[in-house]
């Protein structure tokens, strides 16, 4: 009885931490998961992909870490998660033009 009862209790305890989310500190850039996930770490010789999937490519198989590389594969798909797409993650703004829009300063 005693057994059953403390598996039930590990198992909401399990499933609690679950349902608070996904952490996990990363040690470069002041732990900041954006500038991790799109610009990588070129001291350990990998590049990111796609930060949606944690692909990245090794640009030197002799320096690299797979370490960094391993850790990009785990946070980055899960710090993106439903923030956008791959095609606009990392990209400047878009700025309306200019000409005939409401928004612009032409004052002929």
């Amino acid at each position: 009885m005693k057994k059953s009862l403390l598996l039930i209790l590990l198992m909401a305890a399990s499933s609690t931490a679950a349902a608070q989310g996904f952490y996990m500190p990363i040690p470069y850039y002041g732990n900041n998961p954006y500038l991790f996930c799109t610009i990588g770490v070129p001291t350990d010789c990998w590049a990111p992909i796609s930060p949606m999937t944690g692909a990245f490519t090794v640009t030197n198989p002799y320096c690299f870490n797979p370490v960094s590389a391993g850790l990009y594969a785990t946070v980055c798909p899960q710090a993106f998660i439903g923030g956008g797409s791959a095609s606009n993650l990392g990209s400047a703004p878009k700025v309306a033009e200019a000409g005939g829009d409401a928004a612009s300063t032409d004052t002929n």
